[in-house]
């Protein structure tokens, strides 16, 4: 599906209404999810402002420029060495007829702290704020072009779950599982991974976070496997648990407990969306868990927003005040994040990717079944 660049447009103007109402005179772009949000264009290490009464400009190098202009539509600051860079930006602050404007930066994961230190030593007259409240509230409803990316997104997680069954085996490595999932989702379309890929095996499936290692799988170990296959720059995540051989019962009494919790949510959000808070899912997860009798194994962060970053706004680990997000119509949402985290038994997890419309939309949809391998 073919985005209109007009829709970028609509976009920046969103964005200047919520930088008015903020008391924002600029937003400098930093990360390539923004970049693309706002302009349709990927690019290595992207600069980008956007005034908040004025047309938005990038910064590019100079040998760049001309399909910059061709990608965005919008004017575009040429640079050839780092102060030159800097020139453009510090020259435009200089022009707000302020004695201290203020600048919103993306205070996340892709900003250096370096580079935000930087800034400040370059620009000690200008207040530096965080971007969040003006670009979160845009990012977290999706539309249908971003919709129609994260659908295919999902579909290359199922292909990439169905893979990992398929070769995984006593005797192999993590690592060589990983290579061989990513290798074939790459080949099928999937423009990267989100994240590296967790194969959690054996003692290492009860980690909250995880990786690949040289660990070699062994029969009678919990698998744990979380994929995020990349679609035009919309993000899927999921997260399937297999077992080499056959399930204790135990096992299977820790996975049974994972998926109802996580059909029950679902739920939750399907009857109350517009109501219900992340916090109030967490509360019910807590409760349910305790009558269980797991209580103690369960971990918090069960729901997270998804898009252009594989964990965005309601992005609750993080960002504690976004516990109070309530989950709203056009969010699109991982639902089963945290680990059942379980000594002796393993560590169960069932991730899925979904969208909250009139109904919600699974994105992805491999087997919520415990597989026996």
């Amino acid at each position: 599906m073919s985005i209109p660049r007009n829709l970028y447009r609509k976009r920046v103007k969103k964005a200047q209404e919520l930088m008015e109402i903020n008391d924002i005179d600029a937003i400098l772009v930093l990360s390539l999810e923004n970049y693309r949000y706002f302009t349709g264009d990927v690019r290595k290490q992207p600069r980008m402002l956007i005034p908040a009464k004025d047309e938005p400009f990038v910064i590019a190098f100079d040998g760049e420029k001309e399909e910059v202009e061709k990608k965005t539509g919008m004017e575009v600051k040429t640079y050839r060495s780092m102060p030159e860079m800097l020139k453009h930006v510090v020259g435009f602050l200089n022009s707000i007829e302020k004695d201290s404007p203020t600048v919103a930066v993306e205070m996340e994961f892709s900003t250096p702290a370096f580079l935000l230190e930087r800034f400040r030593m370059a620009n000690p007259h200008v207040e530096v704020v965080d971007a969040k409240p003006v670009i979160s509230p845009l990012r977290k409803f999706k539309d249908k072009y971003e919709l129609e990316s994260m659908k295919k997104a999902g579909k290359h997680a199922d292909m990439a779950m169905e893979k990992a069954l398929d070769v995984i085996d006593v005797g192999m490595s993590e690592r060589d599982v990983a290579l061989e999932v990513e290798y074939y989702v790459r080949k099928k379309g999937a423009e990267r991974l989100a994240f590296p890929m967790f194969v959690n095996s054996g003692e290492r499936s009860l980690w909250l976070h995880g990786l690949a290692t040289d660990r070699s799988i062994r029969a009678g170990d919990v698998v744990l496997i979380d994929i995020g296959p990349v679609f035009n720059g919309y993000c899927s995540d999921i997260t399937r648990v297999f077992v080499l051989g056959k399930a204790k019962k135990e096992q299977k009494t820790a996975h049974e407990i994972y998926l109802e919790m996580q059909e029950r949510v679902v739920e939750m959000i399907e009857t109350k969306k517009g109501e219900i808070s992340i916090l109030e899912i967490e509360k019910e997860n807590e409760k349910f868990v305790k009558e269980k009798g797991y209580g103690e194994y369960y971990v918090k962060g069960f729901v997270h927003g998804i898009g252009l970053n594989f964990e965005e706004t309601p992005f609750p680990t993080i960002f504690p005040e976004d516990l109070r997000e309530v989950v709203e119509e056009g969010m699109t949402l991982s639902i089963g994040h945290s680990v059942l985290s379980v000594r002796g038994v393993g560590g169960f997890r069932i991730e899925d990717t979904i969208y909250v419309g009139k109904k919600i939309e699974y994105l992805t949809s491999f087997t919520r079944e415990f597989v026996e391998v």
